[in-house]
């Protein structure tokens, strides 16, 4: 029975080497997330070998991760011809950290169940989880296609410039007294906060906020949807782009109201399908404030 279990530690050790070698490829992972796939994976196994009472498999379970390491050593080294102990790749501090976090999850969690499966309460609990998790993501993707759709359709929808022009009256009356830029760049203010506000209305961004208390997982915030690690208002938006647009123009030497749109734009980070919409706004904005 021993040597069964010590062949199929090695058969699973073989698969796990696979396992991983595809995870790396198609997603580029990261070391923890390399240490908590692997692990994830033992789980798997654990859960399977306990469902069908082969607790003898389970009892080291982590040794699977010991052959998966010497696999990879020998396929790096003598496959590849890299050197695996190279400090700069820092391989086997990695693996050295999957080994060890794999013993205590064997020892401290796996060894001391009977059944590695979900029993019955815990499976409502976790139903329930999903649900919610669920019903989330699927409101959050949702508004997201929503506003691409959108947005997709560049405002141009038949009545775009009266819609531009109530919200450049509406963002004026809002923030007009708090924009320090004059003449063209605080028309491209206008410009960028005017499409951003379509793509991602105020309700919307407050979603963002809220979302943002539990996950702090930075996203594009305020008006000006701006990436940043920490919350940011409407106003605050406005004031990034504004020192943004005052450092560009300092380097593009040009004079204060002669401004090269498009690399103002990219210089904020706008993507081109983006830069051609909001340059659309601002020249519609040009025409109608010479008027």
């Amino acid at each position: 029975m021993e040597f069964l279990v010590f062949i199929s530690y090695i058969f699973f050790a073989f698969l796990l080497f696979l396992f991983l070698n595809f995870m790396v490829e198609k997603f580029s992972l990261t070391k923890i997330q390399y240490v908590l796939f692997t692990n994830i994976f033992l789980v798997f196994l654990a859960s399977f070998a306990s469902y069908f009472h082969l607790n003898v498999f389970c009892d080291n379970i982590f040794i699977i991760v010991v052959f998966e390491f010497l696999i990879r050593m020998i396929y790096t080294t003598y496959l590849l011809e890299k050197d695996f102990f190279s400090k700069e790749e820092g391989n086997l501090v990695l693996y050295l950290s999957n080994l060890i976090v794999a013993y205590l999850l064997n020892q401290f969690i796996i060894r001391q169940v009977d059944m590695v499966f979900l029993n019955p309460e815990q499976l409502k609990f976790l139903l329930w989880v999903f649900i919610i998790l669920f019903i989330y993501q699927f409101f959050y993707k949702k508004d997201a296609t929503t506003f691409r759709e959108k947005s997709s359709k560049k405002i141009s929808i038949a009545d775009r410039g009266q819609y531009i022009v109530l919200q450049y009256a509406k963002m004026k009356q809002k923030f007009g007294k708090e924009i320090r830029v004059q003449g063209d760049i605080r028309l491209l203010v206008y410009a960028i906060m005017i499409f951003e506000n379509y793509r991602r209305p105020s309700f919307f961004r407050q979603l963002d906020y809220f979302r943002y208390q539990f996950d702090h997982v930075p996203r594009k915030q305020g008006i000006m949807q701006i990436d940043s690690k920490k919350i940011i208002n409407d106003l605050e938006s406005i004031e990034i782009i504004e020192k943004k647009f005052e450092k560009l123009q300092e380097k593009k030497k040009t004079k204060k109201n002669d401004i090269d749109v498009s690399f103002l734009l990219k210089g904020v980070g706008k993507k081109q399908e983006e830069i051609e919409q909001i340059e659309e706004i601002y020249q519609y904005l040009k025409d109608f404030s010479a008027l």
